[in-house]
C-alpha cells in the first residue's frame, strides 16, 4: 500500500520587522510558499545607549487530512507496529534564484495546539491581519508561548509536543548541506501515536533547530511550496507506506520447495469478505480450518494430504474472510513421487472444511504442484513479456483501483498450450514491484520500494495483482505502470507495462 495524503492547512508565522516595526499579527495562509528565515541583528533597538540586536524568524505550520488513515486503521487493514509500516513528511524545496542558507538544520515537532490557516497572503510586509500568526494560533486561543514556542509532553498543556508516553523524544530533523534539497523525515512514530489518540491530530510545526534560533548569525531563506502553489505536484505530502500483500502459491505451487506455499482461501458474501460460518458460529483465529489435499496415487486410489489453515493476519491483525493454510509438498513422500512419474506434475483438488471434517465449505478447482526445475547447466536470466491487463484509460480521483500483471515466460516448461487461448497463463514471481511514472516527464511519481513493500505485487489463484488507490497521483496527468522483477539478486524493470491512462479531477 502507498498512499499519499494531503495538506488541508499549512502557513508559517513571523516576527519580522517591517517599518521599525514587528509584523506580529500578519498572516500568509494562501502564500505559494512556506517561508524559514531567521535574521539576527538586521533590526537593532535602542534604549539610551543600549543597543539590543533583534531576532527575526519564521515557524512553519502544516496539518494533513488523515482521516484515510485513520479508516484503515479502525479497520484493521493497516498494522502500525509492523516494521513495514513507514509515514514520510515530503516538502518540496522552491528555489528561484534568491538567497539560500546551507548547513542547518530544520526540526519537525507534533503540534498540540490547533491552528487557523487565515487567509493572508502578502509575504513582502505581512500586513494581511489575520491568524494563525506570532500570536495567536487560531481565532479562539493564543500561542502559550509567542510564536509557538512553548513545548511539553503530550498531557501538558503547551504549543507542540516534545515527548508521549510511548516517545520520549518527539523531534525529527533533517540537515541541509547545499540548501536545496526536499525536507524529507520519518514521522512514523508521531503518526502512529495521532492514531492511538496518545497525542492530538494538531499537525506539525517546522523551524530551525534551538540551537541556530538562539546563536548570532542569520539564514536567510529556505523556502517550500505549499499547498496553495500552482504545481501541484510540489504540494506537501504524508507519504504513508506498508506491506499488505499477499503471496498466494495456488498457481505457483512447486514440489521441494525450500519454503512452505501459502494457499488462500476467500469468502464472499454480498460482495464483501466475511467470515466462514460453522454451526451458527463464526470460523476465526489460529488453526480453525482445515485444507485437504486430494491427489490419485498410483496403486493406492485416493490420496490426502490434511494441513491447517488459520484467519489470515495483516501484520497483527485478523482479516475477515481470509484464510490461509500452509503447505509443505515433499518428493520424499512416496505416493507424490509416484504420481510425479507418471505426468511430470501432480494435480491436487483442495477441499476446505471445518477442523473436524464435519463441514466443507468449498471444493477447489484442480491446483497442480510442479517438479523443481534441475539441469545440468546455470540458469541465465530470463527476459520476460509484461503486460498490465485490462487498463483504463480514465481514472478518478480517490479510487481504488485493480490492476492485474501478466508475467509471461514463452519458455516456461509449465506452460504447455495445444491451442493459445486469447489470454497466456502467466508465471507468478514473488518478488515483483509497480512503479507508476509520468508519461510525459518520465518522473516516477510512486517509485519502486523493496525495502518497505508497499509497491509488491500480490498474487492469487488467477496470476499477479496490484491496488493502487489514485490519490496518490495528481489529477489531469497522464501516468504508465512500470515492473520491476527480483530473481536471487538480479533486478529487471518492464517499462511502459501498462498503457497510458489518466487521473481525472472530481
Amino acid at each position: 500500500m502507498y498512499r499519499v495524503l494531503k495538506a488541508d492547512k499549512d502557513t508559517y508565522i513571523t516576527n519580522k520587522y517591517v517599518g521599525g516595526v514587528p509584523t506580529v499579527s500578519g498572516n500568509v495562509g494562501i502564500a505559494g510558499t512556506i517561508d524559514l528565515f531567521k535574521l539576527y541583528g538586521l533590526t537593532i533597538l535602542t534604549s539610551g545607549t543600549n543597543q539590543f540586536p533583534q531576532t527575526e524568524l519564521t515557524r512553519g505550520l502544516l496539518h494533513f487530512n488523515i482521516e484515510p488513515l485513520k479508516d484503515l486503521y479502525n479497520q484493521n487493514k493497516i498494522d502500525i507496529t509492523h516494521p513495514s509500516f513507514k509515514c514520510e513528511l515530503v516538502l518540496k524545496d522552491v528555489y528561484g534564484g534568491q538567497t539560500t542558507p546551507n548547513n542547518f538544520t530544520l526540526d519537525v515537532f507534533p503540534l498540540s495546539a490547533s491552528f487557523d490557516e487565515g487567509f493572508g497572503k502578502d509575504s513582502a510586509y505581512y500586513v494581511d491581519r489575520d491568524v494563525a500568526n506570532f500570536i495567536s494560533a487560531s481565532s479562539t486561543s493564543v500561542w502559550l508561548g509567542e510564536g509557538c514556542t512553548l513545548g511539553g509532553g503530550s498531557t501538558q498543556v503547551c504549543d507542540y509536543i516534545t515527548g508521549s508516553a510511548t516517545i520520549p523524544d518527539t523531534k525529527v530533523s533533517q540537515t541541509f548541506l547545499s540548501g536545496e534539497e526536499n525536507l524529507l523525515v520519518d514521522v512514523t512514530k508521531i503518526v502512529s501515536a495521532t492514531l492511538k489518540e496518545e497525542i492530538p491530530d494538531s499537525g506539525f510545526r517546522l523551524s530551525f533547530s534551538d540551537s541556530l534560533e538562539s546563536n548570532q548569525n542569520s539564514y536567510f531563506v529556505k523556502r517550500f511550496s505549499s499547498r496553495h502553489a500552482y504545481d501541484e505536484t510540489k504540494h506537501p505530502k504524508l507519504i504513508v507506506k506498508f506491506d499488505d500483500s499477499i503471496q498466494d502459491d495456488t498457481s505457483n505451487l512447486f514440489l521441494d520447495s525450500p519454503t512452505d506455499s501459502n494457499l488462500f482461501l476467500y469468502n464472499y458474501v454480498h460482495n464483501q469478505l466475511t467470515n466462514l460460518l460453522s454451526a451458527s458460529s463464526q470460523v476465526t483465529g489460529s488453526n480453525c480450518v482445515l485444507l485437504e489435499l486430494k491427489t490419485e496415487a498410483s496403486g493406492v486410489g485416493n490420496y490426502s494430504l490434511f494441513f491447517t489453515g488459520s484467519q489470515y493476519m495483516l501484520g497483527n491483525s485478523q482479516v475477515a474472510g481470509i484464510y490461509s493454510a500452509s503447505v509443505s509438498l515433499s518428493l520424499s513422500n512416496v505416493n507424490i513421487k509416484s504420481s510425479l512419474d507418471q505426468t511430470g506434475s501432480v494435480e491436487f483438488t483442495p477441499v476446505w472444511g471445518s477442523l473436524d471434517k464435519s463441514v466443507t465449505f468449498v471444493t477447489g478447482s484442480k491446483i497442480v504442484a510442479y517438479p523443481p526445475q534441475r539441469t545440468a547447466r546455470v540458469m541465465g536470466t530470463k527476459k520476460y513479456t509484461v503486460s498490465i491487463l485490462g487498463t483504463r484509460s480514465d481514472y478518478s480521483e480517490e479510487e481504488e483501483a485493480t490492476f492485474r500483471v501478466n508475467i509471461f515466460d514463452q519458455n516456461s516448461p509449465i506452460i504447455k498450450a495445444k491451442r493459445l487461448p486469447v489470454e497466456l497463463p502467466g508465471v507468478v514471481l514473488r518478488n515483483s514491484y509497480y512503479a507508476i511514472r509520468n508519461s510525459v516527464t518520465n518522473e516516477y511519481v510512486i517509485p519502486f520500494d523493496d525495502v518497505t513493500n508497499s509497491t509488491k505485487l500480490s498474487s492469487d489463484s488467477y496470476g499477479m495483482y496490484f491496488n493502487l488507490n489514485t490519490s496518490a497521483l495528481t489529477p489531469l496527468r497522464s501516468y504508465v505502470v512500470d515492473i520491476m522483477t527480483i530473481v536471487g539478486s538480479e533486478k529487471q524493470k518492464y517499462l511502459n507495462a501498462s498503457s497510458v491512462f489518466r487521473v481525472n479531477k472530481n
